[in-house]
């Protein structure tokens, strides 16, 4: 859960046990976003190595598929069966596609450009055209678009590598119980350490990055930043919920936390 100490005991099981840590944190990917994402120190990357962090500018729309991408570009997958990582975060969708072999299209800038032309009723029309199913869920325009990018572009799609992961659980929820009080104290020193004027340094912002808790705010900034985070922790904890391979602890024992996730490390 976000504002947990998570981050901070990750990395204190890393150094004692020699691993390097993957980032699960689809805002960490972005450059200059270090005060908004509470990335490590520079103190702390000197003592463990750090992957999916600072790897996209903040102009740059960056999706799960880039993230997979990136993994394979570091040949994490392979890596996986001669040595363990420590995955940190609390993006679920990355961490869903990370241990289930997520199958994947690449996206066509061509192909999309044409289609953002066309509105929900030609998009539909296309699909009764070209015989393509339309989506079984809600209809929209971005799901009519992907709908029709991934009938064309079957034949390219690819599978996520396997990792080398626990049959069982894979790891654990930390959802503490005085998370309002230090999402609150977390807010507080973030903008005591300057989270204005990191924003406003940000040019151009993607259309991923505005959704990063902080921005599009132009009053009441601490309050509003609580009552997002709040939101995205109480998301963040229906969401992990749902994973049978993650365990949820509800504590504010860090000791209670640290013993479960070495005991998942021992046995794999």
């Amino acid at each position: 859960m976000t504002a947990s100490g998570k981050s901070a005991l990750a990395h204190k099981i890393a150094i004692e046990r020699n691993l390097d840590i993957i980032s699960l944190d689809s805002m960490a990917v972005y450059k200059g976003l270090d005060i908004m994402t509470d990335k490590p120190t520079e103190v702390m990357r000197s003592q463990v190595l750090y992957y999916g962090i600072d790897i996209a500018d903040t102009d740059q729309n960056f999706s799960v598929v880039d993230y997979l991408n990136y993994l394979i570009e570091m040949e994490i997958p392979e890596k996986s069966f001669v040595k363990d990582f420590l995955v940190v975060g609390g993006t679920g969708l990355y961490f869903r596609s990370l241990i289930n072999s997520f199958e994947f299209r690449p996206t066509d800038p061509a192909i999309r450009s044409e289609l953002e032309l066309l509105n929900v009723d030609q998009l539909l029309k296309f699909h009764k055209l070209y015989d393509i199913d339309p989506p079984k869920t809600e209809i929209n325009k971005r799901r009519l678009i992907r709908n029709i990018e991934n009938s064309i572009l079957e034949d390219v799609k690819y599978i996520f590598p396997p990792i080398n992961i626990p049959e069982k659980i894979v790891g654990v929820f930390w959802n503490r119980p005085d998370y309002l009080k230090r999402i609150k104290d977390r807010t507080s020193n973030m903008i005591d350490k300057g989270l204005v004027d990191e924003m406003n340094n940000i040019q151009n912002p993607s259309k991923t990055v505005l959704q990063a808790i902080g921005m599009n705010l132009s009053s009441d900034l601490e309050e509003n930043i609580n009552l997002k985070t709040n939101r995205l922790a109480k998301k963040q904890l229906t969401w992990f919920k749902q994973e049978d391979r993650i365990k949820i602890i509800e504590t504010s024992d860090e000791l209670v936390v640290k013993d479960e996730l070495e005991r998942i490390i021992d046995e794999k």
